[in-house]
């Protein structure tokens, strides 16, 4: 361990630790207790920080980072008010088990007064509530202790299983006494797992190689292992039907001709004999329906293989017939080594064309589902799906965020090349991801471009992250597909059979009266409304060339079909006058 000693204030400890330890942002909300550590966080030309206006913004900007490259990120949020107003991201990072440390200064209420404003209350600790949704948390109290805190939280947030981890200070220890301490040299990686036995991957190998129907789950432990394009070999090389998870597109693309969409559905329409996971944490309703997938394989005979680096990558699998706990990665490319030399492709010829021809039946399916009947004045979604990916990949591909469900990604056309673009689902269903999400992707991807497609309830939810990109000059390009109502949430009222679906009467879902391009210009951002499928392509070739070529935000509003069940209306909602 290669150790340097400085002199400084505790503040100044704490940001050259983070310098050292190779973090180039802080996303943070600023708070006057902190007021030294901002100091020496806007002192220090070697890391930056970025500002933005609510603590949930603050999360789904550093959830946002990490998801480009899993590298860490780090965010700050004051005291015990501003940690608790970032729970409704932080659930998100935790469920998409992205390696974020959360930082929070707390106040000392044991000491005198047991009542401090802004802080929790002296019957819990300052990581209290973090507690159910990070993997770890620690509290400082020794200021010489704080550039091993700070490794530390950073090497586990990045080893498996990846999630956030919380560091509480105390922020007494912020003052402008001098200490002298030992910052440590060097990014560490995260620790990863062992790699699986030969004996396991041979029997994979054999399931695969007899199996008539088999399918891969693909999760993300794939990518965050770097295994995305061995996985689609593997499943191409074997014939295997894909199947992703609710919250990754990525472990296998979503533009791989044999991808049939998330597993659930999936595994009903093509009733695979054998379910290779990998790197997939399989995640339900809460319903006995949770485990119909495994029943059904188990019922007719079929085999489950579950590999993945840690235990949430095998577990929630009834009837699981092997579980291997290994390298991603390393397993495939052992895998695919053997497959070639003892495993011929054209063995599989009929297999993979079973696979294509269902991944070819649900591609249609969902294309036809995104091009209703065109309307005068709208635009439909699937055009604005296939325009910004046929566009972004002529430039070379780029990440593309996203946080709505209004265009589908899933109707793109398929089709594997070497500038495909990044898919990156929202890791949770809390909402507010989608606009920091694409503000701190577009820092992790400095040399690619960003598309962020956020939906218009969800740019209400969380329109203040505009500013930051405007503020510190992200080039992100926002899509906005605005279909006037919290669309999902009309679906599923219309599944309850209720008063709304008998009625056709909707209520609490139509969003009206608020437009995407004023809000935008109130931050200073440059907008745009399309409701012209003709004007679809210039619109995003112009929104494209200002963020890459001018290098600043730019947002385009396409006005889509409303978002209620078919032949629904918004229903009276009370007004007081």
């Amino acid at each position: 361990m290669n150790t340097r000693q400085i002199t400084g204030t505790p503040s100044e400890i704490l940001v050259e630790q983070l310098v050292a330890s190779g973090v180039k942002y802080v996303f943070y909300n600023s708070g006057s207790r902190e007021a030294l550590f901002f100091d020496a966080l806007h002192g220090n030309p070697n890391i930056h920080g970025i500002l933005a206006l609510h603590e949930g913004s603050v999360t789904s900007m550093a959830g946002g980072y990490s998801q480009v490259h899993n590298d860490p990120a780090v965010m700050v949020v004051h005291l015990g008010a501003g940690l608790a107003q970032c729970m409704g991201q932080l659930i998100n990072v935790w469920f998409g088990g992205l390696p974020v440390v959360v930082i929070t200064f707390a106040g000392d209420t044991g000491s005198w007064v047991d009542r401090i404003n802004l802080d929790l209350d002296h019957s819990f600790g300052p990581s209290s509530i973090s507690a159910p949704m990070v993997k770890a948390n620690w509290t400082v109290i020794d200021p010489e202790g704080l550039p091993s805190a700070v490794e530390r939280a950073l090497q586990v947030a990045r080893t498996p299983p990846y999630g956030p981890v919380h560091l509480a200070v105390y922020d007494t220890m912020l003052g402008k006494q001098q200490i002298t301490a030992d910052i440590i040299e060097g990014s560490k990686s995260g620790l990863r797992s062992g790699n699986a036995s030969d004996e396991d991957l041979v029997r994979v190998l054999g399931v695969l190689d007899e199996s008539k129907k088999p399918m891969i789950y693909a999760g993300d432990g794939i990518w965050k292992s770097g295994g995305e394009k061995l996985a689609a070999q593997l499943a191409t090389h074997f014939g295997a039907a894909v199947a992703n998870s609710h919250t990754d597109y990525r472990g296998i693309s979503i533009k791989h001709p044999q991808h049939i969409g998330q597993f659930d559905q999936a595994s009903a329409a093509y009733e695979p004999d054998f379910i290779l996971s990998i790197g997939a944490r399989h995640q339900g309703s809460g319903y006995s329906s949770d485990h119909i997938p495994f029943k059904r394989l188990s019922n007719t005979g079929g085999t489950h293989i579950a590999l993945g680096s840690d235990l949430e990558y095998v577990t929630n699998y009834p009837g699981l017939d092997l579980a291997i706990i290994g390298d991603e990665k390393n397993a495939l490319e052992r895998l695919l080594s053997v497959a070639m030399d003892d495993f011929p492709s054209t063995r599989y010829n009929l297999k993979r064309e079973k696979a294509l021809e269902a991944g070819t039946l649900w591609r249609s399916a969902r294309r036809k589902s995104m091009r209703p009947d065109l309307e005068n004045g709208l635009v439909r979604p699937g055009v604005v799906a296939d325009v910004v990916d046929a566009e972004l990949e002529a430039i070379g591909g780029g990440f593309v965020t996203n946080e709505q469900f209004a265009v589908s990604h899933e109707s793109i056309p398929s089709g594997l090349g070497e500038k495909n673009n990044v898919y990156l689902r929202p890791p949770g269903g809390s909402e507010g991801w989608g606009v920091g999400a694409a503000i701190g992707a577009k820092l992790a991807a400095v040399d690619q471009p960003v598309v962020g497609f956020v939906g218009d309830g969800s740019l209400y939810y969380a329109d203040s992250g505009i500013w930051t990109a405007v503020h510190h000059n992200i080039p992100v390009l926002y899509i906005i597909t605005n279909n006037r109502a919290y669309g999902i949430v009309a679906g599923f009222f219309e599944e309850a059979d209720g008063r709304m679906s008998d009625t056709g009467k909707y209520g609490g879902v139509v969003l009206e009266g608020m437009e995407p391009v004023k809000i935008a210009e109130a931050f200073g951002m440059e907008a745009e409304s399309v409701d012209d499928e003709s004007k679809v392509v210039d619109a995003v070739r112009r929104g494209l060339t200002i963020v890459n070529k001018e290098n600043r935000p730019y947002l385009i509003e396409f006005k889509l079909p409303i978002g209620l069940p078919e032949g629904g209306v918004a229903d009276q909602q009370y007004r007081m006058r």
